[in-house]
Formats: structure tokens, C-alpha cells, sequence
């Protein structure tokens, strides 16, 4: 569902010292439990150092390895009350601890906070990463409760190679990167016409400081084998370079564009059509305990039509493609870097996975417009911290303090600078690590790329100007499910020979317990 960025060095914030990795040997005070791997653990480790330094709290951090055995083993937790003090995980996954009745509301550590410090603590996280953690539980007034606080937060972003923009360019004047799925349309063809000179082929380029290239020269591959010979071919310079090795790119298995996450895909553009995903109100939570899909009800069932009967023209067209379309991975990114597609919508927290010797560009996603109604949604991703109702009432509040020193000020600052991450709060996104980021010239490939995105993220994602929404869908019993569904469609819809509407009518039948009578 996710995929995040990969870490290539163990000193994210300096090394890592024997107090980070066991507290120097003193007991732990808490307990955090994640879904990360192994390099961001290393990172969560380096976090928790510099807070103990800071206020002398021993966190033990005890990575659960993947975010579905995270939310399964503490929900196997539950019986012996084995859980731990602190985790991260998704709205989903929260609903089902906040029915099990192990998860603990903020709102009166966070009234005493704001007592304490004379403020309000809520206001300094960006609105749109609080909704998902306000529409978990609500009260009997229909009021919500505040269950969480934004931790890792990212987006989906588009990333393109650079050098195959820049030559499609020199070919064709009019192709520039599309802005909406209406502009693939007619640029998509164009640039598969270009495509039509590099398959089996190696584009030679030169490039400049600002990493644009151009002087093109196109090679076969006895043409390259033959100047890597000696023999020397008349348009080649000393300055070009390798730029694109497109030997093994096929027509066939060729897309222009792939969406790395097939459930993201789905809801976005149900959205971007202007239909409803799910639903989950303060009513349905008292009357049901659980939300309900929307995508196939009512109206939204022709704008669900509409959006995959759209994008079904591009699929044919080969314009837009899926992973396994391109290769035998589950995502894009690596048929990304081996240029068997030249665009790949992804997760702004997982941009190394695409980044190699190619030229790697960051653009917003692609929207709706039509000419006359212009939607702009972008998924909200990424988890929430959560603390649990586990030891002593010190115990939960240093819990408390700690999830709010790891989501605001220096501490988030550093973590968003380093790890392609958005900052949750304002005061992260003053803090000194993630101005640099923003400001300093950067050299390291991937460091680019993060500040490429936490650039468009201010721009474009936050700017009111641009009128973009950072949409979340709310998190209930059963909305993990629906979402496992959904991931499965879209294959399904471009790939098989059932119409758009039996394919939606079959996925309702598999999801029955969360569909409206």
C-alpha cells in the first residue's frame, strides 16, 4: 500500500551512539512499537537519542518489521495487555485498537499541555494532517476526539526523467510535462512518438550545471559497441555522456506513465471525478461502529464509470500503464529506473526508490480539467502517533510529551530533512534542519529529489493559490478492507473483459458488510 525511502547511511542525525541503540543500559521508560524497516528504524533510534539527552526519557524502540504485522500484533496484544506505550500506524489501524479499547483520546493531555504552556498545541500541525486523526471517535454530541498526532507525514508526487523530457522537447516544441490527465491525452501521443526513436536504442547528451540536457545523438547498439571500440563517431563531443539506455525497452511492455500504488490510484481519481470513496460519520459510528463504501452508490456511480472509462482510453493508448505492466514488481519504481516507463506517480516519502543514473524530476500529479471544473486532490499519507492505555498515569503522560516532542520543533525538523518526509507542524518547518534542506544547495542525487518535492509540497500541495486538496479518507472498522479491494480493481478494469460497471457491482458483492441496504 505504502512504500517509504530508503536510508542510505546509519548517521541520519549524526552517529548513533550506544545511549540511542540501548540507554546506556538504563531500563526503558516507555515502549515504542513501529512498522518501519531496518533503515528507518535506524533513524527512529537516532530520534529517541537526542530526546533522552533532552529530557532523560529511556524510549526502547522495538520495530514490528512491516506495518501489517504492527497492527496485528498488537491487536494479538490486546488479551494480555502486552501492548506497548507508543506506536504509529494508519486511521485504519487506530480504528481497530480504538474499538478494542486500548487507545487512549489526547484531549486531556492536551488541554493540560496548553494550560502548561499558555497556547494552543493543535494549532501548530498543518489542518489537513489533524483530520484523520479527529474522525476516529466522536462523542455522544457528535464532537471528535483527538486520537492521534501526525508523525511521518508525505504525499504522491509525479517524477519524471529529466533527459527524455529535454529530448522530447528538441523533437517536438509543443510537448511539455502535462499538468492535467486532459493534457495526456493529446501530449501523451507525441511523446510515444519519440519513443519510437530509442527503443533498442542509447541516447548521448550533454549536459550543464543545471543538470539540462541537450546536443542529442541517438546510437544503435552496433553503433555504441562500436565507440566504445575506439572507433569514433563524428557527433560525439568529449562532454557527452550516457543518458538513457533504453536496450531493453520493448513497445510492448512500454507506458509512458504508471501509478505505484494501485489503491491510491483508485481513490484519487474517484475523487478527482468528483465521487465520494467512503463515508464514516459520528451517526454511522454509533448506529454501526463502521463506514461504508460510496464508489459504486448512488451518483457516484457514473463518475466512477466516467474516471475509469477515461483512463481505460489512456491504458489502451499505452499512454498510462501499471507496474506489472512494465515489470514483474509490484511497484513502478523499478521499471522506472530501467526506463520502461518515463513517469511514475509515487509517494513523496519513497522518491529514492526510483532515483539511479537518470535525471530524476519532481511535478505535481496529474488532475481533472475539463476545460470548465478544475479537481485538484492529492492523497495525504503517512502514519499518526498513538499512545495506549498501558502502565501509570506518569507513564501515559511522559508518553504524551514524547509524542509531541517527536512530531514538533527541532526533532520533526530533522526528521523531515532527512528523510524526504513533510514536516507534521509549522514549528517543524521553521526549524533550522528543514530550512536547510529548503535553502542550501544539495549535490547528493536523492537529496535533490527531497528538496524537489518539499519545494512543490509549498508551492502547489499548500499554496491556497493553487487550490490543491490534501484529501484523507476516514479511517474505521473495515476501511482497511475496502481499500485491499479496491487495490485489486484496477488491474481487473484495464486488463480483463468485464464491463467497468460489473467489475464495480462484483467488488460491491466482496465488501457486502460495508455497503449501505
Amino acid at each position: 500500500m505504502h512504500k517509504f525511502a530508503k536510508l542510505t547511511t546509519a548517521t541520519m542525525f549524526g552517529a548513533l551512539t550506544v545511549g540511542a541503540l540501548s540507554g546506556c543500559g538504563a531500563k526503558a521508560d516507555l515502549i515504542l512499537w513501529t512498522g518501519f524497516g531496518a533503515s528507518y528504524s535506524s533513524a527512529v533510534l537516532s530520534l529517541l537519542d537526542r530526546y533522552q539527552d533532552a529530557s532523560g526519557v529511556v524510549i526502547e524502540h522495538q520495530s514490528q518489521g512491516s506495518y501489517d504485522k504492527l497492527q496485528s500484533n498488537i491487536n494479538n496484544s490486546v488479551s494480555t495487555a502486552s501492548y506497548p506505550n507508543i506506536a504509529n500506524g494508519y486511521p485504519d489501524h487506530f480504528a481497530g485498537y480504538i474499538g478494542s479499547g486500548i487507545q487512549l483520546p489526547l484531549d486531556p493531555y492536551i488541554k493540560a499541555y496548553n494550560q502548561e504552556h499558555g497556547g494552543d498545541l493543535l494549532a501548530d500541525y498543518y489542518p489537513e494532517y489533524m483530520v484523520e486523526n479527529q474522525s476516529l471517535r466522536f462523542r455522544k454530541d457528535g464532537t471528535p476526539y483527538t486520537m492521534g498526532l501526525p508523525f511521518n507525514k508525505s504525499t504522491e508526487v509525479m517524477g519524471y526523467n529529466g533527459y527524455f523530457v529535454d529530448y522530447c522537447k528538441t523533437v517536438d516544441a509543443t510537448i511539455e510535462v502535462p499538468n492535467s490527465w486532459q493534457e495526456w491525452k493529446v501530449i501523451g501521443p507525441k511523446m510515444l512518438a519519440v519513443m519510437e526513436n530509442l527503443y533498442g536504442k542509447f541516447l548521448y547528451g550533454v549536459t550543464d550545471d543545471n543538470g539540462t540536457a541537450s546536443n542529442f545523438v541517438v546510437l544503435t547498439k552496433d553503433e555504441k559497441t562500436a565507440v566504445e571500440a575506439g572507433t569514433a563517431d563524428p557527433r560525439l563531443t568529449a562532454d557527452h555522456e550516457l543518458l538513457l539506455d533504453c536496450e531493453k525497452v520493448t513497445r510492448e511492455k512500454f507506458r509512458l506513465l504508471c501509478w505505484d500504488a494501485e489503491d491510491n490510484m483508485f481513490i484519487t481519481l474517484v475523487r478527482q471525478w468528483g465521487a465520494t470513496y467512503t463515508t464514516y460519520t459520528a451517526e454511522d459510528a454509533t448506529k454501526y461502529k463502521h463506514g461504508f463504501a460510496e464508489y459504486n452508490t448512488g451518483e457516484n456511480t457514473a463518475k466512477t464509470v466516467a474516471a475509469f472509462t477515461y483512463m481505460k482510453e489512456l491504458y489502451d493508448a499505452r499512454i498510462f500503464g501499471l507496474a506489472g505492466d512494465i515489470s514483474d514488481d509490484s511497484y513502478s519504481s523499478s521499471g522506472f529506473k530501467n526506463n520502461q516507463c518515463m513517469f511514475t506517480v509515487c509517494s513523496s516519502g519513497g522518491l529514492s526508490y526510483n532515483i539511479s543514473d537518470t535525471r530524476f524530476k519532481v511535478h505535481t500529479i496529474p488532475y481533472y480539467d475539463d476545460g470548465t471544473t478544475v479537481r485538484k486532490f492529492v492523497i495525504s499519507q503517512g502514519t499518526n502517533l498513538a499512545i495506549f492505555d498501558q502502565g501509570s498515569a506518569e507513564d501515559k503522560q511522559k508518553a504524551f510529551d514524547a509524542i509531541v516532542a517527536l512530531t514538533t520543533g527541532d526533532l520533526q525538523s530533522a526528521w523531515a530533512a532527512e528523510t524526504g518526509y513533510y514536516p507534521a507542524s509549522k514549528s517543524a518547518t521553521n526549524g533550522d534542519a528543514y530550512k536547510a534542506l529548503m535553502t542550501n544547495k544539495q549535490e547528493n542525487p536523492t537529496k535533490v529529489a527531497y528538496q524537489e518535492s518539499a519545494k512543490l509540497n509549498e508551492d502547489f500541495y499548500m499554496n491556497k493559490a493553487e487550490n490543491w486538496t490534501k484529501f484523507v479518507d476516514p479511517g474505521f472498522i473495515g476501511s482497511s478492507s475496502i481499500r485491499k479491494e479496491v487495490d485489486t480493481l484496477p488491474a481487473i478494469i484495464f486488463g480483463g473483459t468485464k464491463t467497468i460497471q460489473e467489475v464495480l457491482n462484483e467488488s460491491y458483492e466482496r465488501i457486502a458488510d460495508y455497503v449501505r441496504k
